[in-house]
């Protein structure tokens, strides 16, 4: 889905297929299909850096070429890049609206295609200079447990509500923004969050007028902090994302029915971007001091 528009419906196309630091084993399992990450973060620039198959960024455009594994880059149009407004190519719109069942079903298997990308600033807290900093926040569907949580909020709230048409909030920046918190920098932005609404041509929707009908939910999980600067540790990371990245081999699809789990496969390789013996933790530092 490479194209200068934002991928939004009806041009969402049908899809043909589609910490914490945790101390554990490197030995990569050969059926494995992602890696053992929830929530990644590290700042935009490294991950253009290291995922350059995937993201480029050119006189203050940024591309998502996706085509062919990648992420899902969801975005307004533009985004705040180190202080230089910047122009996306190929994104999902931040919000949705979706008019049959067959855009919820591209909707829904376009979400767990690939791992959710957000752009967000965020600046030092009582800091030398007043300038933001942009990271890179992934969301990996692919990990087992992130997986269920969407398709478990999206079952939900088709059996909770009442009436033809509802609307579903996911709000992703509690965690980040705890975990900046405690390495002292503060979101600048409120752009962590997507939804999309259902909307069927009814005369009249009571329940979702008076929003009854409209939920939010927090999508939780562990924040993986992937930024380094050395070489060594920039190839592990690179090897690290690839295992999110990679084009999904699909077993089956998740949308023959509206409220079917999916049936792909959910292995995770249970492996570190970093050694036990490196002494990271829950602090360990999203930036560079010279940065």
């Amino acid at each position: 889905m490479a194209t200068a528009d934002p991928i939004n419906k009806p041009q969402l196309d049908r899809l043909s297929s589609l910490k914490s630091f945790s101390s554990v084993g490197s030995d990569i399992l050969a059926t494995a299909t992602t890696a053992n990450c929830e929530i990644a973060l590290l700042p935009l620039k490294l991950l253009i850096e290291l995922q350059s198959k995937y993201l480029t960024l050119e006189d203050d455009v940024l591309t998502s070429h996706n085509k062919e594994g990648g992420f899902n880059l969801f975005s307004d149009g533009l985004a705040l890049i180190e202080d230089r407004q910047c122009r996306i190519i190929n994104y999902i719109q931040r919000k949705v609206t979706l008019r049959s069942h067959a855009d919820y079903k591209d909707y829904r298997e376009t979400l767990l295609s690939k791992p959710m990308l957000f752009i967000t600033n965020a600046k030092k807290v009582n800091g030398a200079s007043t300038s933001a900093r942009t990271f890179a926040i992934i969301i990996n569907t692919r990990h087992p447990q992130i997986r269920a949580r969407v398709e478990g909020h999206m079952n939900d709230v088709i059996s909770s509500v009442m009436g033809e048409n509802y609307q579903l909030q996911f709000m992703l920046g509690s965690n980040v923004k705890e975990y900046l918190q405690r390495q002292s920098f503060e979101l600048t932005e409120d752009n962590l969050s997507f939804s999309y609404t259902f909307k069927l041509d009814v005369l009249l929707d009571l329940f979702f007028l008076i929003g009854w009908s409209k939920k939010n939910c927090d999508l939780q999980g562990k924040v993986l902090n992937l930024h380094c600067t050395n070489a060594n540790r920039k190839e592990k990371v690179r090897s690290f994302l690839s295992k999110m990245t990679t084009p999904l081999i699909r077993l089956g699809s998740s949308l023959d029915h509206d409220r079917r789990p999916s049936v792909f496969s959910l292995d995770v390789i249970t492996e570190d971007p970093f050694p036990p013996e490196d002494d990271f933790n829950d602090s360990a530092p999203v930036l560079s001091e010279d940065s």
